[in-house]
């Protein structure tokens, strides 16, 4: 009996040694730089916001990650990029259409490994029916994801219609947020 006690305290000593080696505690992860992630985001918006004006699908669509989902007011979801290409290529249907948005706040996981963006945005377009140009508002969320490249792209891109701040506003800085009603 005495001899399996001291066999079972060897076993734990040997497997708590085991645990102590030098790999099998992972090494400290490296400070994230969330000024540098904020940073990156909002260039790759001020960008985004940049293909948008020139009407290009295809530098539109490379903002998003392969199997993003992307939900837009009064549309079906999208999901991949065949959908939300096809969904840009029928918006740029409309010779004037346009679309803006910026964020007012970025906020950068602890980890690094996402960040989500919340903003207003503004889009222009001509009513089917009655060839009347209109104009809607709203806010967005977006959150990023970094790519095997270092790119930070859009995985979920979800828009809400309703009254937003001006979009000069938010881009000043005098925006406020107001409470859903």
């Amino acid at each position: 009996m005495r001899s399996s006690a001291i066999l079972g305290a060897l076993a734990a000593a040997a497997a708590l040694c085991a645990a102590c080696t030098p790999g099998a505690i992972p090494p400290p992860r490296p400070a994230v730089d969330a000024a540098r992630i904020v940073d990156a985001i909002k260039t790759g918006e001020v960008h985004w916001n940049a293909d948008w004006a020139a009407k290009d699908p295809v530098k539109i669509a490379d903002h998003y990650a392969p199997g993003a989902i992307v939900m837009n007011p009064g549309a079906p979801a999208m999901a991949g990029e065949a959908a939300y290409q096809a969904g840009i290529r029928q918006l740029l249907e409309d010779d004037g259409f346009t679309l803006t948005f910026v964020s007012d706040k970025v906020d950068v996981a602890a980890s690094g490994d996402q960040a989500v963006s919340h903003g207003t945005w503004k889009a222009t377009g001509t009513d089917p029916k009655t060839r009347a140009v209109t104009t809607s508002t709203g806010s967005f969320v977006t959150l990023y994801k970094p790519q095997a490249d270092g790119a930070w792209k859009a995985v979920w891109d979800i828009a809400t219609p309703g009254p937003a701040p001006s979009i000069g506003a938010a881009m000043t800085g005098a925006a406020t947020a107001k409470a859903p009603q």
